[in-house]
C-alpha cells in the first residue's frame, strides 16, 4: 500500500480527520463540474468502456473519493475511510501526485515504477483514464478560477499565491524531514534489526541448551 509522504498536506488531513465528507463534497462536485466544462473529452473518452467506478485513495487525506464515470459524464462521491466502497478500480496516491497527474507536470508511468502511486483493479480502465488525463492538457489553477466568473483573474492570483505559499512550505518539510525525520528513522531501523538479530541468537542459544540438557539428562 502507498504510504503518505510526511508533508504539509498530511499534517493538514490529519487536522480535517472530524470533518464530514458531507461539508467536502461541494468541491468535489465543483472541481468535477470544472473538468466537465472545460474537458468534456476526459470523460467522453472513457464511454467505451461502459459505466465504469474509481476509488481514489488520497492516501494523505481523510476522505476517499469515489468517481462514476458513464455516458461522457463524471460524477464524483466522497466517503469516510471506513465506508464501504465497492469499485471496479482503486487508484492510491498522495494529493500532490494526483494534481501533478492532472495538470501533466509528474509522468504517470515514473509514480508506478517508484511506487508513489498503485491501483488494482481493472487495468484497462485504469490506463484508459490516465491516457485522457494525459491528452486533456489540464491547467488546475485556471480551470478553478474560470468558475469565479467575472472574478477569475484575481481568483487565478490568489490560487497562485497559495501554491505558491504550499511549494515553499513543502520545500521546508522536506528539508526537515531529510535532515532530522529520515535520519532518525534509519537508527530506528537499525535498532530494530539489532533487536531481531540478538532474539534470534537468544532462540538459538535455548535450543541449544535445551538439546545439552536433554543429553546430559
Amino acid at each position: 500500500m502507498t504510504k503518505p509522504p510526511f508533508s504539509p498536506i498530511l499534517m493538514g488531513g490529519l487536522l480535517l480527520k472530524a470533518v464530514p465528507p458531507e461539508l467536502v463534497q461541494p468541491v468535489a462536485d465543483h472541481m468535477a463540474k470544472r473538468i466537465m466544462d472545460r474537458h468534456p473529452d476526459v470523460f467522453e473518452r472513457l464511454t467505451p468502456l461502459g459505466p465504469r467506478t474509481f476509488l481514489i485513495d488520497v492516501v494523505d487525506l481523510p476522505w476517499l473519493f469515489h468517481l462514476t464515470v458513464a455516458h461522457g459524464n463524471g460524477e464524483v462521491l466522497v466517503l469516510r475511510r471506513d465506508d464501504p466502497t465497492p469499485a471496479n478500480a482503486t487508484i492510491r496516491a498522495p494529493l500532490k501526485v494526483l494534481f501533478g497527474l492532472l495538470d501533466g507536470t509528474i509522468d504517470g508511468d515514473a509514480m508506478f515504477f517508484t511506487r508513489d502511486m498503485t491501483f488494482e483493479g481493472d487495468t484497462e480502465a485504469v490506463v484508459a483514464l490516465r491516457n485522457a488525463l494525459d491528452g486533456a492538457d489540464i491547467d488546475f489553477v485556471s480551470d478553478l478560477s474560470a468558475g469565479f466568473g467575472r472574478f477569475s483573474h484575481s481568483a487565478e492570483t490568489v490560487i497562485n499565491c497559495v501554491v505558491d505559499g504550499y511549494n515553499r512550505l513543502d520545500s521546508s518539510v522536506q528539508t526537515m524531514n531529510e535532515s532530522v525525520i529520515d535520519p532518525a528513522l534509519r537508527k530506528t531501523e537499525a535498532q530494530q534489526r539489532r533487536i531481531e538479530e540478538l532474539e534470534a541468537r537468544c532462540t538459538r542459544l535455548e535450543k541449544a541448551l535445551r538439546r545439552k540438557s536433554s543429553v546430559l539428562n
